[in-house]
């Protein structure tokens, strides 16, 4: 059957939607969550909190940002394949992601002052040895040029069998094959290139960040209800097992346990992730209005989050405290147009500009003022 693809990735073009923003939310709430467990204690490497959230959070970033970057995808896919765009689009990327992962690691070399190293060798550090900072920012960005090499090859061929279709028509299913074959080619492809400038973190998390990419554009209402339960089985039944550092005892009742337990950790990724997503997707369906909106925030600043909240850790009441505290010097950052850019990687906000003929225009001035909100 040929139907017009615009319809079948349509819903995850217009829903940029509460349900990406809540999952954001729910995201960098287990990052500060995994952070809390692990100053908790420490032998969080044994603490069973410390390993379920570990177990997935971090590849369930990876994946989010894969759904998150279908989007412009979507957009471009039926144009004509057009380089510049996509290069315009790492160049935002690297904005909005490599500024902010570099500002934070001079933060952090002015507060620890670490021996041995000047601003420019601590640069370069923190760009060999991203986990020292905010690693996840530069193994995106890293994760994000390849994403744009397959997508673009995807879109041309994907343009090209469109082009030569006798009925004039796209077929999902041909776009779904592209996809699916991108993945290990770009993957084989990624995993070719030398592990300098922490390129090896970026590998290991890329089949993510592409799966999110796929998932998204082939599934963008999630599983199917017959399936949806099998995520939150799967992890429930093998999370307690795994661990961070150990090879998992599942893992030894295997021959060769160094490779199963690589294999359990995935499944347990994957697990994890899935069963999140559609639980965000539940909670956004079904929770109070003020709840999804507040949870929706913090997916809009979940950068902001993942970049503060390491300062805030030791205040009361835990999470929470990380959290309000982050988004009060987020909202401070992002007023100034240096800091908004350098920490944020973000346009300045405009909170309340006031007009300045406001006050001059009379009662006739400030009605037709009174319905204008500025944008951030």
């Amino acid at each position: 059957m040929t139907t017009d693809v615009n319809h079948a990735v349509s819903t995850s073009v217009s829903s940029r939607d509460t349900f990406l923003d809540c999952l954001k939310g729910f995201a960098i709430g287990t990052v500060v969550l995994g952070h809390t467990f692990q100053g908790a204690t420490p032998d969080f490497d044994h603490s069973l909190p410390f390993r379920l959230i570990y177990s997935f959070h971090m590849p369930m970033f990876m994946f989010i940002a894969g759904m998150t970057a279908s989007l412009s995808f979507s957009k471009r896919l039926n144009t004509t394949p057009d380089l510049p765009s996509y290069l315009s689009e790492i160049k935002s990327k690297a904005l909005r992601l490599v500024v902010p992962f570099m500002t934070w690691a001079i933060i952090k070399y002015f507060l620890v002052h670490p021996a041995g190293y000047d601003p420019a060798t601590w640069l370069l550090h923190m760009l060999q040895v991203p986990d020292e900072g905010l690693w996840f920012l530069w193994a995106l960005f890293q994760c994000s040029c390849v994403l744009a090499l397959a997508s673009m090859a995807v879109q041309y061929f994907y343009y090209s069998l469109t082009a030569t279709s006798s009925s004039g028509r796209n077929n999902p299913a041909e776009l779904y094959l592209l996809l699916i074959l991108a993945w290990p080619i770009a993957n084989a492809s990624f995993r070719a290139l030398p592990s300098d400038l922490g390129l090896g973190m970026a590998k290991a998390f890329f089949p993510y960040f592409f799966a999110g990419f796929i998932f998204h554009i082939i599934r963008p209402a999630g599983l199917p209800n017959t399936l949806r339960w099998i995520p939150y089985v799967i992890f429930v039944a093998l999370a307690p097992f795994w661990y961070r550092t150990e090879v998992s005892p599942v893992a030894q009742l295997f021959p060769n346990p160094g490779s199963a337990n690589l294999e359990f950790q995935r499944i347990v990724a994957v697990a994890g992730t899935l069963a999140l997503v559609d639980f965000a997707r539940l909670f956004t369906d079904n929770a109070p209005a003020v709840l999804t909106r507040a949870v929706a925030y913090c997916g809009k600043r979940s950068l902001d989050i993942y970049a503060i909240h390491f300062f805030f850790l030791p205040y009361f009441p835990p999470v929470i405290a990380p959290i309000v505290a982050s988004l009060g010097v987020s909202v401070i950052l992002r007023t100034n147009p240096v800091t908004s850019w350098l920490c944020l990687g973000q346009k300045p906000m405009k909170i309340w500009p006031m007009n300045r003929y406001r006050l001059s225009q009379g009662p006739a001035g400030l009605t037709n003022n009174a319905v204008a909100m500025p944008k951030e």
